[in-house]
């Protein structure tokens, strides 16, 4: 199979005309043009800023930070299915399955001499799409802080509004008050964050992933991470940031006699794994949806 990228000529994506942080001329609509009224699988709303006002009339990558993605059926299905599992007692870089970059493959280290490969085929039936802090080709939408941006935008300019024992400057850069040492700190938004998968025959039906694909279509889940088998003795594991869905449809519905105390159960944040399933957060007991959001 030639690799290819995910978010380029089968990409069917667009964006609204008013989108929050659109100047003039940034009209832009990524589809083409015989597909103009294609199904419409949905539209995703960053709530705040995605970066900074500034960074909306940057570039990176040749596209812009915005706030509002439309979903749309791609030409070609573009999604995947788990395959094969392998153990290898070699780090994961060096596996010729790893640096094939025409197959997608989550790798999870225990150790330097123990990793598990799933290797995905190719789903046609699915559209896949990427969301991260990344603006290469394969993320299809990119969301940036909003200190990481102004950081980028302004480089070498450092603790503006920092106080003297303050923990965060301006732009988001860590100043220990005991040595008076500024380091840097991490993004709380992956580079490869999630991914979605929606059914081309069944569009009303979305799944979510924690972690994206890298450009070489390949997620790490590093020693460290946390990782488990599960009882069907498949992989899973759940990422650094860790991406978090909120289901209120899927709960119980309750008598409106109840008082709100009663009531917060429907607006609880549970963790997505890199396998789909939805994890109570802080808790080992799971639900075995599969990821399904909506339906």
């Amino acid at each position: 199979m030639e690799a290819r990228s995910m978010a380029k000529e089968d990409s069917i994506i667009s964006y609204d005309k008013d989108d929050t942080l659109k100047n003039a001329g940034d009209d832009v609509t990524i589809m083409p043009l015989e597909d103009s009224i294609g199904c419409v699988y949905g539209k995703l709303v960053l709530l705040g800023y995605n970066g900074t006002l500034e960074s909306s009339s940057t570039y990176a990558q040749g596209r812009k930070h915005r706030s509002k993605m439309i979903l749309r059926k791609r030409l070609m299905g573009n999604g995947i299915k788990k395959d094969q599992s392998i153990s290898v007692s070699i780090p994961p870089s060096q596996s010729q399955v790893v640096r094939d970059a025409s197959r997608h493959v989550v790798s999870y280290s225990y150790n330097r001499n123990h990793t598990v490969l799933v290797e995905y085929s190719p789903d046609p039936y699915k559209d896949m799409f990427q969301i991260g802090r990344s603006s290469e080709e394969q993320i299809d939408f990119t969301v940036v802080d909003t200190w990481l941006a102004a950081n980028a935008l302004y480089p070498g300019v450092h603790n503006i509004h920092g106080s003297d024992n303050g923990v965060i400057d301006h732009f988001g850069v860590g100043k220990d008050s005991r040595c008076n040492i500024q380091r840097p700190i991490s993004s709380t938004i992956s580079r490869y964050a999630c991914r979605i998968q929606i059914n081309r025959d069944y569009p009303h039906r979305a799944f979510l992933y924690a972690a994206g694909f890298d450009s070489s279509r390949n997620i790490f889940l590093g020693e460290k991470a946390t990782k488990w088998t599960k009882y069907d003795g498949e992989i899973d594991g759940l990422t650094t940031n860790g991406i978090l869905i909120l289901q209120p449809n899927n709960m119980q519905r309750q008598d409106l006699g109840q008082n709100v105390e009663d009531h917060m159960g429907m607006f609880v944040w549970r963790e997505v794994s890199v396998d789909g399933d939805i994890y109570n957060k802080g808790n080992e007991v799971f639900n075995k949806t599969g990821g399904v959001v909506g339906g």
